[in-house]
């Protein structure tokens, strides 16, 4: 390790003091850096200026390819629409015209089949299931068994708590089965 300092050490005296050359020439670099007054197309504020301008233009350039690519994308979704429109108002139109035909066919109304022999406030869990399945709604049996929903339960059933309790959400399901126990309600009381 003492050979390589000493080595150092003889090679930093062999070194001529520069000192005064360097210090000439950063002031003659300070002198020459001196404004000359004109630009040049090689002057560095000459360069900077182009090439932002130059990166503008491009960008510019590069947004109006693209509103032009945007513009005929939005054309050929306005066309799709429109052709959806016209096969739309093509079914319409048959739609419209068919009543005729619909007008003929029988509707066919099932009154709910009550258990037999019963009366309903006499009903066990399995007897509304078996109501529920009668107005084609037994997809509301599992709720109705997991509240253990019987007949005289049933009577006393309003349309709130078939929303919040039994989770009826379907207004028309309710009301399908607000009416049928309507009826279960008339013939309780009027035997």
């Amino acid at each position: 390790m003492s050979s390589v300092l000493a080595r150092a050490s003889r090679a930093l005296r062999t070194v001529p003091s520069r000192s005064g050359a360097l210090r000439r020439m950063c002031t003659a670099a300070v002198e020459e850096a001196a404004p000359a007054g004109k630009l040049s197309y090689s002057s560095p504020e000459f360069v900077t200026f182009g090439s932002f301008f130059g990166l503008m233009y491009l960008s510019a350039f590069r947004w109006a390819v693209n509103d032009k690519k945007l513009e005929a994308k939005k054309a050929a979704i306005q066309a799709a629409k429109a052709e959806h429109v016209a096969e739309v108002s093509a079914v319409v139109e048959a739609v419209v015209a068919a009543p005729e035909a619909v007008a003929a066919i029988p509707v066919v109304v099932v009154a709910p089949v009550a258990p037999a022999g019963a009366a309903v406030s006499e009903w066990k869990v399995a007897d509304v299931a078996s109501w529920l399945k009668s107005l084609e709604l037994d997809e509301f049996s599992p709720t109705f068994k997991t509240h253990s929903v019987d007949g005289k339960l049933l009577l006393t059933l309003d349309e709130q708590d078939m929303y919040k309790v039994l989770n009826i959400t379907s207004p028309l399901h309710r009301k399908k089965i607000m009416m049928a126990i309507a009826e279960l309600r008339a013939g309780y009381l009027n035997p």
